[in-house]
């Protein structure tokens, strides 16, 4: 078993009301009979709870992640007894030497067994049905076809002719386009719809409202003409180049990504960013990191959601402060900053910042070249990060500004209808933290003014991370 610590922990907490129980019980002395297998793989004991007898919880570290067990009828998992078992340990409470109870040598047994069939299943050639295949595509096209009949028709009457009877319209057919396994457009047309009940001035709302149209008008455009190709050959791979796929509803598995060679090993990530937001549009909390490559420099960014209806089951992500190390890196298709996931992770000590410091991008010309290519793609993610190296961050005529070693300068803005701004936080930091670092910032273009400026989300310096949002 690895060394184990406090965050280690904490990271597999579905949320914090989870860590604080956990906590609780090992304060509150609830924790009984606490034993360690000799081969240090197994920790195990007895924790109090509402009934009478005692609940019986483990942690089992076979296969180097824990793998959590309790008698108690908790539907959180890891409940709050396993994560009080792991407080108690890192905590110094005593674990005595103990046999490895006969029930969890019965359920490693059955766990080998399930782990040889998934390998064995995952060397075998998937199978495709492609009647249900083709099916669906054809289907998808059809719904594209209803979704581009109503974005025409509100192209050609314009905004301000939408009343709540064409926003009722709108709302139905965002309900059939789920009938249409259109999902991820479903979601875009419910955040169009929205935005008439957010309260905006009305410069804003056309803002917003305009820039939602071009990307439905692109999945619509995209989406018709990828369809095509599959449909008129059935051999036709997904695209694992851009994001189409997933716009027209398709979900990765990771195994797929393994076979279509989108997967990097042992790598090694630093979060540079957390937050966590509300989308009402998909009805979920939306958790995303910023993570940095420690081999290559490369951002990526992970993505947990969480239906509003299903959040005391679903794990909430949290900031990470250590680094982190994954034998299999998942990467989805996309453009610009991708997105991954891991299964198997472990955090050590915390990451090398002067690394991460030289890999920021001196020349903000060349960067914003980079965005603006990124940004001309239709499907592409519309708020890029980049990690930017500068001379200086500071206020000019009332606004703050980022200037690198060669002279350019780059406008710093909050996003307009986000809740948490940072450039506040930017007036109490040291004159030394606003000079010669790193700063990873998210791009935003407003298509009214035509202007594209960044947000701040961390700064490096050589010893620290300071996270602005996150």
């Amino acid at each position: 078993m690895q060394a184990l610590t406090e965050a280690y922990v904490d990271s597999f907490a579905p949320n914090a009301a989870a860590v604080k129980n956990g906590w609780g019980l090992v304060r509150k002395n609830q924790l009984q009979n606490l034993h360690i297998s000799s081969d240090g793989t197994l920790v195990f004991g007895e924790c109090k709870g509402s009934g009478k007898n005692p609940y019986f919880t483990s942690a089992d570290f076979i296969n180097g992640e824990p793998v959590f067990r309790c008698s108690c009828p908790s539907r959180q998992f890891p409940c709050k007894h396993s994560l009080a078992l792991l407080y108690a340990y890192i905590n110094g409470a005593p674990f005595t030497e103990a046999p490895i109870p006969e029930d969890i040598i019965t359920k490693r047994s059955k766990a080998l067994v399930r782990e040889e069939k998934k390998k064995e299943q995952q060397k075998a050639p998937r199978k495709v049905n492609k009647s249900a295949l083709s099916k669906k595509l054809h289907s998808q096209f059809e719904g594209l076809g209803i979704l581009e009949k109503q974005i025409s028709q509100l192209l050609t009457a314009g905004l301000a002719s939408i009343d709540p009877k064409k926003l009722r319209q709108l709302d139905e057919t965002a309900k059939l386009l789920g009938n249409h396994y259109l999902k991820e457009a479903q979601n875009e047309l419910r955040g169009f719809t929205l935005l008439w009940k957010k309260g905006l001035t009305e410069e804003k709302l056309f803002q917003f409202a305009f820039e939602k149209l071009l990307v439905l008008h692109a999945v619509c455009k995209k989406g018709r003409q990828h369809l095509e190709k599959r449909l008129q050959d059935e051999s036709l791979l997904p695209d694992t180049e851009s994001t189409i796929e997933e716009w027209l509803g398709h979900t990765w598995q990771l195994a797929e990504l393994k076979e279509y060679g989108l997967v990097k090993q042992n790598a090694k990530l630093a979060q540079l960013s957390f937050f966590s937001i509300k989308n009402d549009a998909r009805g979920e909390y939306v958790d995303q990191g910023i993570w940095l490559d420690m081999d290559t420099g490369e951002l990526f960014f992970t993505k947990n959601y969480r239906p509003f209806k299903a959040l005391k089951h679903i794990k909430e992500e949290n900031s990470v402060m250590e680094l982190l190390t994954t034998n299999e890196l998942y990467m989805y298709p996309g453009e610009g900053n991708r997105r991954v996931r891991w299964e198997d992770y472990k955090l050590e000590q915390t990451p090398h910042y002067l690394k991460i410091k030289e890999y920021a991008k001196e020349n903000v010309s060349e960067v914003l070249k980079e965005i603006r290519n990124i940004l001309r793609m239709p499907l592409s993610d519309k708020q890029p990060v980049a990690l930017l190296s500068f001379k200086k961050i500071g206020q000019a005529e009332g606004e703050w500004q980022l200037e690198d070693r060669y002279g350019n300068r780059l406008s710093l803005a909050d996003k307009p209808e986000e809740e948490r701004p940072t450039l506040p936080l930017l007036g109490l930091l040291p004159e030394e933290d606003l000079r010669d670092q790193a700063v990873l910032v998210r791009f935003y273009h407003d298509h009214t003014a035509g202007t594209l400026s960044a947000k701040p989300l961390s700064i490096i310096t050589e010893n620290r991370l300071i996270r602005l949002w996150g």
